[in-house]
């Protein structure tokens, strides 16, 4: 059969599906109308005698590669197309953003991150706490002694609450019956 035969209407309507959409080959023929979709699917996809449509498909899906392609120059001229209208707009944070993204497209900027991990489970007592002055050091926290200090209000209250006990205490003596004064 020649590649050259022309597609029945079901055939174009699976061949469309086929490439334009994202569905699998027995859902297209199913949509294209045929009545037996899994076999209908197979055979346009693998028998020699629909080679046309197998075809068709092939140079739709490359079309619509190569119109998808991502090229450099494909990209820097989007993002500079990008710009120029946000800065028609008076939006400079995306023209900002459009601008660095093709300076990164370029190489002309690098984003850089540092990862630091650190075992500590692997650190000597020694290079533990030198890691923590380092860390203290850097962070300038002021390490020391604290001493407490009461205000006068919570020494007045203790004061009272030492005699309470005093009295408490007094209550509770023992009388020696014995001993008389």
């Amino acid at each position: 059969m020649s590649i050259d035969k022309k597609l029945t209407k079901k055939q174009e309507a699976f061949v469309d599906l086929m490439v334009y959409q994202d569905y699998n080959q027995t859902k297209c023929a199913h949509l294209a109308g045929y009545e037996n979709p899994g076999v209908a699917a197979t055979r346009l996809l693998s028998d020699e005698q629909y080679a046309h449509v197998q075809e068709k498909i092939r140079s739709l899906k490359a079309i619509q590669r190569k119109k998808n392609e991502i090229t450099f120059e494909g990209i820097a001229t989007k993002l500079g197309e990008i710009r120029d209208i946000a800065l028609a707009d008076g939006s400079y944070g995306p023209a900002v953003t459009a601008e660095i993204a093709r300076a990164k497209l370029a190489g002309l900027m690098v984003d850089k991150k540092e990862l630091k991990i650190h075992k500590i489970d692997s650190m000597s007592r020694e290079q533990l706490e030198a890691r923590l002055q380092e860390l203290l050091a850097e962070s300038n926290i002021i390490t020391g002694h604290a001493e407490v200090i009461e205000d006068r209000a919570s020494q007045e209250t203790k004061g009272l609450k030492d005699l309470t006990d005093q009295e408490s205490d007094a209550d509770f003596e023992e009388i020696d019956p014995d001993q008389e004064e």
